[in-house]
């Protein structure tokens, strides 16, 4: 299995990529929410080329109890996301409450784009080359107004 690390808030974790059946289970999720939440703002851009910070903005503004509790934390036990400052996995919501507090809540979501990025980017631009960019499809789309 791959590993890698990530530097976030100036804090080192660590992940290893996912197995084929959870990713999927994830990107089925995944893709009701990526699409309507990315796809606007990218204006052209790939996912993968998207500002950290922007993009954490992004997940911050719309993450919400249910997209905790069905993606980021299976996102996280699956990818045995692991804080090796406070050598600590982050699996659950108390181990988020022990790694991150309202003073580094930010990093968190960092945390959270940069583990999707990492584990579903190459998912995504195989899409991409694939079908075409449902990003960009998705943000160009408009109901029609015409009758």
């Amino acid at each position: 299995m791959t590993q890698e690390t990530f530097i976030v808030g100036g804090r080192e974790y660590t992940a290893f990529r996912m197995n084929a059946f959870a990713a999927n289970k994830l990107v089925l999720r995944l893709q009701k929410i990526i699409l309507p939440i990315f796809g606007a703002a990218l204006g052209g851009q790939k996912l993968g080329d998207m500002d950290v910070k922007q993009a954490a903005a992004m997940i911050a503004e719309h993450v919400d109890e249910t997209v905790m509790e069905s993606i980021v934390l299976p996102l996280f036990s699956e990818s045995r996301v692991f804080d090796t400052e406070r050598k600590k996995a982050i699996k659950t919501a108390a181990d988020i409450d022990v790694c991150f507090t309202s003073e580094n809540l930010f990093d968190l979501y960092e945390l959270i784009f940069e583990i999707g990025r990492w584990q579903f980017g190459p998912f995504f631009a195989q899409l991409m080359t694939r079908i075409g960019d449902p990003l960009a499809d998705k943000a160009q789309t408009k109901p029609s107004q015409d009758k």
